[in-house]
């Protein structure tokens, strides 16, 4: 149009203005002249507006290309920190309603930020990944930077309301990368709390609660009250994280925030006079959004085991850092309904991962050592603060065991796998890892076993539980003893004072327990034992039963002994102590010599095929000559205060004959062992 305007002598300037060409012309003829230049203006803007239709319509094309382009290709490792942060702005600028393709992109590139199965291998086994491709961190980084608090929980939601739990689960997959220190580039840019947005960090900073006013009426008087901090935002918070793959999620740093501020929110909580909540803001929780809250923070940070230890240790937290002020108002708390099974589930892989099955594994060793690190912290807490966990305040003297049965039911079964670290035995008798304490330490110490098995003993099925461990742990002990080189230069001899300080724990615990409930005039604990002998007797209940024992495979420990065959049980069960009343009418409770001799016949049993020599009256006491030992409970079950005493003076000619003639060193070692522990030397 611009060229056929020049033939009628009309040019167009850069701002598609018609310029003529001046000349003289009479009057007539400018008119003519005028009109000619107002045809052309008029065609030049027909022209223009078909230019500027054909531009739109190119760029609409051009987009849409594009659109299938990304719709359609594979998820590519070119990721980078600017396509993070372009992406994440477009999510905090949706707000409540992040358009559909914003939405899809977000899981599509989320997707292919995720973590290989071998990488998520890596981090079980207690490895560090370090070949995430740098554009990759980047993304992730400036993706959740960009984002916000606001927009991550807005994303997540939106996705959960439309049912793409998929994409919700990577949305917070990506975050537990972020936020792990086990996670990397090879350029070293490792996760962990810096590259934690610092909206999503001040959920877990600054005071826990503030004052507020809450209003119990439409007419009555606003009332002092407690408000948690950020409460709203923590409980979406967790709701969305907890849609991370627990397996992902070990060894994020937002895992062991969400267990530090639970410990300080159920701190500020505990006490129920308080009035919680504020009438004035539908956002603040009263107190059973705090305990639901609080039951969900526990059981989301609780799954990842790597924290738990961390929490339990001490290893890597800030300088400070007092595991206490988590751990107790946890155990303290009265939790309502679910929570209790959350806390629980904080310790209950513990005793599953103690024992390596390969110890040529790496990552079967590393999550050995990781479960005797968090047992120890766990155990010296229990052991430390047995007084306020036996006597929990304002709850009327109520002990851990009738307050909290199942974290207490949890707790023994924590610390069973290393009943004999506490007494003295090094880890490479038991076949553990781990429970020895930092460098440096003097071990757990059989003080502090007896504190620690006193919080047990506060609920019956716990105490019956741990304490039958410990009395399998003295059987398997003394059977060792039996069967294994008696080289003065080994640590045979040793073996007695270990079961002996074994079956002194035992007792020194229930004692303590005892002693604690009557010198409470306010005691109302009632999930505990009624006295010393329902103990024992419930005890050899929960052995009868068939409580499964927990091996000692340490190469010196292992007897071979079937742990679940009858004839151990029985074993076991005769080494429970017996109620002996004295003629001044005080009740005892003592193991005798028959029952000490029975679990070293035992052994020898093992040793022999299942069946002892000929010995001279023997045969009185087997299944038929040539036989097994009878059960001991079949033993004593007939005239006991002749048939033990019988039963003694055979074994023990039996034991010497057979070559143990260092008998009486041992069964003083024995002796000497449980003494140690029930009446220790002045001033130890």
């Amino acid at each position: 149009m611009v060229d056929k305007a020049a033939t009628d002598g009309f040019t167009v300037s850069d701002d598609w203005q018609i310029v003529s060409q001046p000349k003289t012309m009479s009057e007539a003829e400018a008119a003519e002249y005028a009109d000619l230049m107002e045809y052309w203006r008029s065609r030049l803007d027909g022209a223009l507006t078909e230019l500027d239709n054909a531009d739109r319509d190119m760029a609409t094309a051009i987009r849409e290309a594009l659109g299938a382009v990304a719709a359609s290709a594979p998820a590519s490792s070119g990721l980078s920190g600017h396509e993070g942060t372009e992406l994440g702005e477009q999510v905090a600028r949706g707000g409540s309603d992040i358009p559909q393709d914003v939405r899809d992109r977000v899981t599509r590139e989320i997707a292919a930020a995720g973590l290989t199965p071998a990488q998520v291998k890596t981090l079980a086994d207690g490895g560090k990944v370090a070949d995430v491709p740098q554009g990759t961190m980047d993304f992730l980084q400036q993706f959740y930077a960009a984002a916000g608090k606001d927009g991550f929980l807005a994303l997540s939601e939106q996705y959960t309301e439309n049912g793409r739990t998929e994409a919700a689960s990577a949305l917070s997959n990506g975050l537990a990368v972020v936020s792990n220190y086990n996670v990397g580039s090879a350029a070293g840019d490792v996760g962990g709390r810096s590259h934690i947005p610092e909206s999503l960090r001040g959920l877990f900073e600054g005071p826990v609660t503030s004052t507020g006013n809450l209003t119990k009426g439409a007419n009555d008087a606003p009332q002092p009250s407690t408000v948690v901090n950020n409460g709203h935002d923590l409980a979406r918070f967790t709701k969305a994280f907890g849609l991370a793959d627990p397996a992902v999620q070990q060894g994020s740093e937002l895992s062991e925030n969400l267990l530090s501020r639970a410990g300080e929110i159920a701190s500020a909580t505990n006490d129920k006079s308080l009035l919680i909540g504020d009438s004035f803001d539908h956002n603040v929780l009263r107190r059973d959004g705090v305990d639901t809250l609080l039951q969900d923070m526990v059981g989301v940070g609780g799954r990842d085991h790597a924290a738990v230890h961390n929490i339990l240790s001490g290893e890597g937290m800030p300088t400070g850092y007092n595991r206490d002020d988590v751990i107790m108002p946890l155990l303290q708390r009265d939790w309502a309904e679910g929570g209790e099974q959350n806390v629980a589930g904080m310790f209950d892989w513990i005793a599953d991962d103690a024992r390596p099955s390969d110890p040529s594994d790496p990552g079967e060793m590393f999550r050995s050592r990781q479960a005797g690190e968090s047992a120890f912290g766990l155990a010296q807490i229990l052991a430390a603060k047995d007084a306020e966990l036996l006597d929990i305040p304002g709850m009327k003297g109520q002990a851990i065991g009738e307050v909290n049965p199942e974290i207490t039911q949890a707790l023994g079964k924590v610390v069973a796998p290393y009943v004999a670290e506490m007494v003295g035995a090094p880890q490479e008798f038991t076949g553990n890892n781990g429970f020895a304490g930092p460098p440096g330490s003097h071990g757990f110490g059989i003080d502090n076993a007896s504190r620690l098995f006193s919080v047990i003993d506060s609920n019956a099925d716990a105490a019956a539980y741990l304490n039958a461990q410990a009395f399998g742990m003295s059987a398997q002990l003394e059977q060792a003893w039996a069967v294994g080189d008696h080289d003065p230069h080994n640590w045979v001899q040793e073996y007695g004072s270990w079961a002996g300080r074994l079956q002194g724990v035992v007792d020194k615990g229930l004692d303590l327990e005892f002693n604690d409930r009557l010198g409470d005039a306010t005691s109302e604990n009632s999930a505990g034992f009624e006295s010393k002998g329902v103990a024992y007797d419930t005890i050899r209940t929960a052995i009868g039963k068939g409580v499964e024992f927990i091996p000692a495979v340490g190469p010196f420990l292992s007897t071979g002994m079937d742990l679940a065959d009858p004839t151990f049980k029985s074993a076991v069960l005769g080494s429970v102590p017996e109620a002996i009343v004295k003629a001044n009418g005080e009740v005892t409770y003592e193991t005798s010599l028959a029952q000490h001799y029975y679990q070293i016949a035992l052994g020898l049993q093992q040793q022999n095929g299942g069946v002892l020599d000929p010995f001279p009256r023997l045969d009185s006491f087997t299944e038929g000559p040539g036989g097994p030992l009878k059960s001991f409970d079949e033993i004593a079950s007939v005239e006991p205060e002749r048939s033990l005493p019988v039963l003694q003076a055979v074994l023990n000619g039996y034991i010497v004959n057979a070559g143990l003639v260092d008998i009486d060193s041992f069964t003083i070692a024995v002796n000497g062992g449980r003494d140690e522990v029930l009446t220790p030397a002045p001033g130890r």
